[in-house]
């Protein structure tokens, strides 16, 4: 009776510690049984025949409830049963009641019981750790697509909207309109595009825009601009945001000077092969504006403000092949490139404005 009061304290105090975080979990479960085992095994030295038997249920109940360890960890079951069984041969020899035979026969049919349940147990770890793989396997490919789709994603946002305007978007769900004092907006349509594209298929149209479109979003990329957007055979850039700078001006012109001498060159190549070809307009104007993203569904980014309204009016008044500057920004550049006034130009919507062509 002392030794179960004694093992029933014990298992208390491990309840205890385990509330209190000082053991885990398989602990818990482990040092009660290992307690048992040995409450078991001494029983043998007090017993007599009769309850021989019974007391070799108790064993078997044992065996399969350490044998459940082998879902964990199998050396948590070794720890149980083995000093289990030299504890029970030490406490057996030790009672003279006890008929060996009779133990013997009763052990090896416990043996046996205990021996096809941990093969199932066995198994049954076996399967589940292959399921774990498989299941680490499968959620290890999810997680490349998801990042993969993610990768994807993330570029063509950032193919859409600047990297600043892409990163608030992310973290917020909305990017902030900001205002800019100095930005360099650089205009381009095509002239004729209209008649010309009625004289060739759809597939044609678009493969032309997209030929003349890549060039033009590669020059804009090697002087520092940020391509805003494209409206039908229209082309927009700015220079000085979304990172605010003071070489705008001259990247814009130079800009400017590149993709009029890439048309003059696609001009050329399309007369030789006997092909329609486009030509443009460009007009660059500098001033304040204010930038951001619009609307919540296919977001655009975008620029408002008179400096935008202007450089529309430059493009429309400027001449085939020449890139025409406001007045704003020729007072920027005239010490860097060579330019030739144009004269005051009546401007819809303006009045007389002055313009120059830069001439290289």
């Amino acid at each position: 009776m002392l030794l179960r009061i004694g093992v029933a304290i014990a298992s208390a105090l491990t309840l205890l510690a385990h509330k209190q975080k000082f053991i885990n979990s398989k602990m818990l479960i482990f040092i009660p049984f290992i307690l048992i085992s040995f409450q078991n095994a001494y029983t043998f030295s007090v017993i007599e025949v009769g309850d021989f038997t019974g007391h070799s249920l108790n064993y078997l109940a044992l065996f399969i409830g350490a044998g459940m360890f082998v879902l964990w960890n199998w050396y948590y079951s070794l720890a149980i049963i083995l000093p289990f069984i030299l504890a029970t041969g030490y406490f057996f020899q030790m009672n003279h009641h006890l008929n060996m035979n009779e133990a013997l026969i009763n052990g090896g049919l416990l043996l046996l019981v205990v021996t096809v349940f941990m093969f199932i147990l066995i198994e049954t770890r076996y399967r589940l750790r292959i399921s774990m793989i498989k299941f680490k396997i499968a959620l290890m490919e999810a997680n490349d697509a998801l990042g993969f789709e993610k990768a994807q994603s993330d570029k063509l946002l950032r193919n859409i909207l600047p990297d600043e305007v892409a990163d608030e978007l992310k973290l917020t769900g909305r990017a902030s309109a900001k205002h800019y004092q100095k930005v360099s907006v650089l205009f381009t349509d095509f002239k004729g595009f209209t008649a010309r594209s009625a004289s060739m298929t759809p597939e044609e149209v678009i493969e032309e825009l997209n030929k003349c479109f890549s060039a033009f979003d590669e020059i804009v990329e090697k002087y520092n601009l940020e391509k805003i957007k494209t409206i039908g055979d229209a082309y927009m850039c700015a220079g000085g945001l979304p990172l605010a700078n003071q070489t705008n001006h001259i990247d814009a012109v130079r800009a400017g000077l590149a993709i009029q001498e890439y048309i003059t060159a696609y001009k050329n190549e399309c007369i030789a092969k006997g092909e329609p070809y486009f030509e443009c307009r460009l007009g660059i104007n500098t001033g304040e504006v204010v930038a951001g993203v619009v609307s919540t569904k296919k977001f655009a980014n975008d620029n408002w403000g008179d400096t935008v309204n202007t450089v529309s009016r430059a493009e429309s008044n400027g001449y085939l092949g020449k890139v025409n500057i406001t007045e704003t920004t020729y007072e920027l550049v005239k010490d860097i490139f060579k330019c030739e006034y144009r004269g005051d130009i009546e401007v819809k919507g303006k009045g007389q404005m002055k313009m120059y062509f830069v001439l290289g």
